[in-house]
């Protein structure tokens, strides 16, 4: 015989069969949904890496060049990215970028790409993952010990050395001002592991050199590196320490929120240049008496443009390096480029410019592989295409089908192309303005 509670299960069962049944379908259903969504989206955690700095004020190169050799710190402009104006300047704030170590998994297309960085107090460690040897060689990884030459010396601030807790025991230990502080950085260079200097560069022997900058190769530890300019790192640390060890993570450049991938990093695969050049893509110019990265709000749109003089042969070229790596390949797809173009010539006399004043710039078009150096099978001329569309100012905009290129042999293939330029092909300058560049597809 049952007892009560048995039956008063039997009793409940057609009431609780009634309501689960439709909820094991809805379950299902709901099962089916989830499985058919792609799966969310997340944004990377923070990394670890490594950073020393470049670009010190005189005060550090007067102390420390004696001893480091002329020029030990570098300059902040003309570097592997381009972003060099004509008067020898950078177009962002010097307390706001960084140079990439080519051998950091995701240093293919890190031009104008932008990075949270924040210090991470404790030992500074070498390629290995090992606390760094203040006595380690240049072979070893080891850098000079800036102390051991200044203790007194004082950053832009007037802030003192902290000191370093580790010495007596021969290592680094970094103390933060704040290791929560982040700092949002662009790419506008690079941090060679093999550095080959030419002759007459400060410090440089006659002829040039190689040099091994271990601090910027990748080693069993896979410790990412970032040469931070000084006026970023005199934010996070003491310069005097030199190196410190960081947390990092790919960020929009805007809004500064986490990207999702770390690799392949973050290309812009639509804008090349709206309002400066967007992620991935490098600024360069050639045989150029003027170029401006940025002269605000003359664009079509109210935004930068970009204004450069060239002369027979010079030119105004976007890449991104290493741009055919798996993930990249920014012009795969492309069924046209796009672009504004306007003549920044004030005269109209066609025996002294190529671009006179108000007339549409006939400028040559080519795109190539830059490592290879590839071309496709057709360079193409603005003034054979009629503009979709004018503005204000003698802006015109100009849509040349991608085809028209022939990027169609092996080399030259559009998953094997990674830059286009704009170049004077006459023997009269050229002066001209750009916007609005685009990829199409």
């Amino acid at each position: 015989m049952r007892n009560a509670s048995h039956l008063a299960s039997d009793l409940y069962r057609p009431l609780i069969a009634n309501v689960l049944l439709p909820a094991a379908a809805m379950l299902a259903l709901l099962f089916h949904i989830l499985i058919a969504l792609p799966p969310p989206v997340t944004a990377q955690q923070w990394r670890l890496g490594r950073a020393t700095y470049y670009g010190a004020p005189e005060s550090f190169a007067q102390t420390f060049d004696p001893v480091r050799g002329e020029g030990s710190f570098g300059i902040l402009a003309y570097g592997s990215c381009g972003f060099t104006n004509s008067d020898g300047t950078i177009p962002f704030p010097s307390d706001a970028v960084a140079a990439s170590a080519d051998q950091n998994p995701d240093y293919a297309g890190s031009c104008g790409r932008c990075y949270a960085v924040r210090c991470k107090e404790g030992l500074v460690l070498n390629n290995n993952g090992d606390p760094v040897s203040l006595n380690a060689t240049a072979d070893q990884g080891g850098l000079l010990y800036l102390p051991s030459i200044s203790r007194t010396l004082t950053d832009t601030y007037g802030r003192t050395f902290p000191g370093n807790p580790a010495e007596a025991q021969g290592e680094l230990y970094v103390q933060c001002y704040d290791p929560n502080r982040q700092i949002i950085v662009r790419i506008i260079d690079t941090c060679p592991c093999t550095q080959v200097l030419p002759d007459g560069a400060p410090g440089v022997a006659p002829g040039g050199e190689v040099r091994q900058q271990n601090v910027c190769c990748r080693g069993p530890a896979g410790i990412a590196h970032y040469d931070l300019s000084y006026y970023v790192f005199e934010q996070l640390a003491h310069p005097l320490f030199g190196r410190i060890m960081l947390q990092f993570r790919a960020v929009d450049c805007d809004s500064g929120a986490p990207l999702p991938t770390y690799v392949p990093g973050y290309i812009s695969k639509t804008d090349i240049y709206q309002d400066g050049t967007k992620p991935g893509w490098n600024w360069f110019t050639y045989s150029a008496s003027y170029q401006q990265y940025a002269v605000p709000g003359i664009a079509p749109d109210g935004a930068a443009a970009t204004c450069v003089q060239l002369a027979q042969e010079g030119g105004l070229s976007f890449a991104v390096v290493q741009g055919t790596a798996e993930g990249l390949q920014p012009f795969t797809g492309v069924t046209a480029v796009e672009v504004w173009l306007k003549s920044d010539a004030q005269i109209t006399d066609i025996t002294l410019t190529s671009t006179p004043q108000g007339q549409l710039p006939n400028m040559k078009v080519f795109i190539y592989n830059f490592e290879t150096k590839n071309y496709c099978n057709r360079d193409l001329r603005t003034g054979n295409y009629t503009p979709t569309a004018t503005a204000p100012g003698d802006w015109f905009q100009l849509t040349m089908p991608f085809a028209d290129f022939s990027c169609d042999y092996d080399g030259a293939l559009p998953t094997q192309v990674d830059r286009i330029d704009f170049q004077n092909p006459t023997d009269l300058p050229a002066l001209i303005c750009l916007a609005g560049l685009r990829l199409l597809r």
